[in-house]
């Protein structure tokens, strides 16, 4: 059954990029004049109080987005427990934009929501990044653990000038980077208002769900992202059903948009899912990382660019997580040694300084 995520899911797979990127600024600033002269109004903010914004936030049907976001918002609130928080969703960016301008006040505070999306590959977030940072030039802004990727073309070089040309222009922009990569890659030009910390949502630390586990739970992209072939794929599900009964196949993707009502009840369902399998094998980000905070072994696969083996690195002390070539052979030594573990949990204490110095800079 195709809905309208799967129609403009295959509209934007077959889109030659240069007119995508040019598609997007034409969307972008076309929001951002209707918006301008008809904006909306925030409801429920009261003005009085410092406020903590976390801008950019998920609501669409990336599970791993939404648990960015929900981590993101949870940090916020369990470190500033007398802010008022207040959540504005991506889509809402431009719509309350000139309303935010006429109600912030010099100690509010701006954050912004990590991920993937700083670069051409999810263009409209990087647009309204830099709207942000221009109109709110007197605001600290805090940035996210994100992954920067630009690519090696004239397009992708002249952008990436671009967006370091906004963050350097914003004296009280911080950036916090989830990879060395993209650390490296932006270090030289912000001095001391860049750092490394992992994905916010290992954040959340071991989720202790405790389930009857059965089977393994295949999760695979199919997205720009992917590198693997339909062959490789469906040798990776030849290999688990030589070695399992019971075959899952789902996505950190759904084919549904979720509001913030849904968030936490569609990540409940989706840690549940994970915690209920003996085997996760997966080539996304955040099926790696839901692997690591259910305590679930999980097998992984490379993607197209470098955040994946990058955020790798910060679980590879875990037993059962296992970062292999998507081979035969490899599959089945990886299998046979993780049926063979006994999980060591993951505990974001041994993380717990670098996530610290989030919060030091929101309230310094």
């Amino acid at each position: 059954m195709w809905n309208h995520i799967k129609i403009i899911k295959k509209i934007k797979s077959i889109l030659p990029s240069e007119l995508k990127l040019i598609l997007i600024r034409i969307i972008v600033a076309t929001q951002y004049i209707k918006y301008t002269l008809f904006p909306k109004k925030v409801q429920n903010i009261d003005k009085k109080k410092k406020t903590i914004f976390i801008l950019l936030s998920t609501d669409y049907s990336n599970l791993g987005d939404h648990a960015m976001t929900y981590a993101h918002i949870k940090y916020i609130r369990e470190n500033n427990s007398d802010t008022q928080v207040v959540e504005i969703l991506v889509n809402d960016t431009l719509k309350y934009l000139k309303y935010l301008l006429s109600i912030i006040k010099p100690d509010d505070i701006l954050t912004l929501k990590g991920g993937g999306n700083v670069g051409l590959e999810y263009f409209r977030e990087e647009l309204y990044r830099r709207i942000l940072l221009k109109k709110f030039n007197k605001n600290k802004i805090v940035m996210f653990p994100q992954t920067v990727y630009f690519p090696n073309t004239s397009k992708g070089k002249r952008e990436f000038v671009n967006t370091i040309n906004v963050f350097t222009n914003h004296s009280q922009f911080y950036a916090f980077f989830r990879d060395r990569t993209s650390f490296d890659l932006v270090k030289n030009y912000l001095n001391n208002k860049v750092f490394l910390v992992p994905d916010i949502t290992l954040s959340l630390g071991n989720l202790g769900i405790k389930n009857d586990r059965i089977g393994v739970t295949i999760c695979l992209r199919s997205d720009k992202e992917g590198i693997l072939t339909n062959k490789h794929k469906q040798m990776v599900i030849n290999c688990c059903k030589n070695q399992f009964e019971h075959i899952n196949i789902t996505d950190t993707i759904t084919d549904y948009q979720i509001s913030i009502k849904e968030r936490e009840n569609e990540l409940n369902k989706i840690w549940n899912t994970f915690s209920s399998s003996r085997l996760i094998v997966t080539d996304r980000l955040h099926g790696m990382i839901f692997a690591a905070i259910t305590a679930t072994p999980c097998i992984v696969f490379s993607n197209y660019n470098h955040k994946l083996i990058d955020q790798y690195k910060w679980l590879e002390h875990l037993n059962y997580i296992k970062f292999i070539k998507c081979e035969k052979k490899e599959i089945y030594s990886a299998i046979q040694q993780l049926n063979n573990i006994k999980v060591i949990p993951y505990n974001a204490e041994i993380y717990s300084d670098l996530y610290s110095k989030i919060n030091e800079i929101i309230i310094k």
